[in-house]
């Protein structure tokens, strides 16, 4: 009989979000090797918390998924509550408030995990920041396993995420820069860890011309994918390209976006908001853009970052991101600018110079054949898994 495994995540099935994704995809290959079960939210939305689906028993890819309802929703004033717990002189009362206003506020999970959670052999955490996390894994620290998806921010300063990075059997990390972030900030190197990751699953078949056909794109595209919002840094990408573009109309170059906005798309001549695709699309998207733009600063992984890559496309990042300009930099795979001068250079190189683009989109699919497959990250959770087995018996 294969072993048990609970995972926690704040949202789960078909919702836009990188934890998110990244913790279906686990569950997906892992569910040959475990008896497997979701916990988490009646919420579809981050930013509301609202109660959108039916809580009780779910199924998403024929995996048991108990939803837990979110008994009220983000506090309509979080911000005041941000900024009493960010101050220098605040207490632990004010981290504890800001994580319950931050939500998703989840009681009901919290008491499944204190009377059932000892009753898997492993539970498996999705994202330090969020109630369920903080509050839930010390709840069952012994079979706990920790996907933290951390990045820099104000709130991974808190005292309440000490015990997060602390506590758990096992730490899974994304990157060689997120886990050399969280042990300069945690000092938690003896936690046991591995750099797992996300495997990357490219369809055999990528068309750029039915993509443009099918959207009546012309000419070469710079492509963004994922939520346009300004924690996505879409506020300063929109700036850059619409400086860029001022400064020398001949380079006739279209800003491509695909994903939801939550926050206004210019109608600035050039950009195409094409708001949320299928998967097929954003591959044909990938295949045909000249490069892949990604001006998030807070990552610890950028899913589509890697999906770039392995459609074979370079890639233009925030020197400000540890991530994503260390993974360029080790990738050999991208290049990252430092201020709207550079960004305008760096669109001007890859689009005149496109052997350029495809050497560096080619250095980047062998990255990622070489470093985010599926079966290296299963066999990284296996080993992982394994290992807290073996210290509860």
């Amino acid at each position: 009989m294969n072993p048990s495994l609970l995972v926690v995540v704040q949202r789960y099935g078909d919702v836009p979000g990188g934890a998110e994704a990244h913790a279906r995809s686990v569950v997906q290959r892992l569910a040959p090797h475990f008896a497997i079960e979701v916990a988490t939210t009646n919420s579809t939305d981050y930013l509301s918390w609202r109660g959108d689906l039916t809580a009780g028993l779910d199924r998403v890819d024929g995996v048991t998924v108990r939803r837990f309802p979110v008994e009220r929703p983000r506090a309509w004033n979080f911000k005041l509550y941000e900024r009493r717990a960010f101050r220098s002189r605040h207490t632990l009362e004010d981290e504890r408030a800001f994580i319950d206003a931050q939500g998703p506020y989840a009681p009901e999970l919290l008491d499944f995990l204190f009377k059932r959670g000892r009753d898997y052999d492993h539970v498996l955490f999705f994202t330090y920041i969020y109630y369920p996390t903080v509050l839930g894994l010390p709840l069952v620290p012994e079979r706990a396993v920790l996907v933290p998806t951390a990045h820099e921010e104000s709130a991974i300063g808190l005292a309440a995420y000490k015990p997060v990075f602390h506590a758990p059997r096992a730490i899974a990390y994304n990157t060689e820069e997120e886990r050399r972030m969280v042990w300069r900030r945690f000092r938690n190197e003896r936690v046991s860890n591995e750099i797992v990751g996300v495997g990357i699953d490219v369809p055999a078949e990528r068309n750029a011309t039915r993509f443009r056909e099918k959207h009546g794109i012309t000419g070469p595209y710079l492509l963004y994918v994922g939520r346009i919002g300004v924690s996505k840094g879409s506020r300063e990408l929109f700036a850059n390209y619409e400086r860029w573009r001022a400064s020398d109309p001949a380079h006739d170059v279209s800003l491509v976006l695909i994903g939801d906005a939550e926050t206004r798309v210019p109608k600035t001549s050039g950009i195409v908001h094409l708001g949320r695709l299928g998967e097929q699309d954003k591959w044909d998207a990938l295949a045909g853009c000249a490069a892949f733009v990604m001006p998030s600063l807070l990552e610890s992984l950028s899913l589509v970052t890697l999906e770039a890559w392995a459609a074979g496309r370079p890639v233009i990042v925030d020197a400000h991101s540890p991530v994503l300009a260390g993974m360029a930099r080790r990738a050999g795979a991208g290049l990252a600018y430092h201020g709207p001068a550079e960004f305008a250079e760096i669109c001007e190189l890859l689009i005149d110079d496109p052997a350029l683009a495809d050497r560096l989109g080619r250095s980047g699919a062998d990255f990622v054949a070489r470093t985010y497959t599926w079966p290296r990250v299963v066999d990284s959770y296996l080993d992982l898994f394994a290992e807290v087995r073996a210290r509860l018996h």
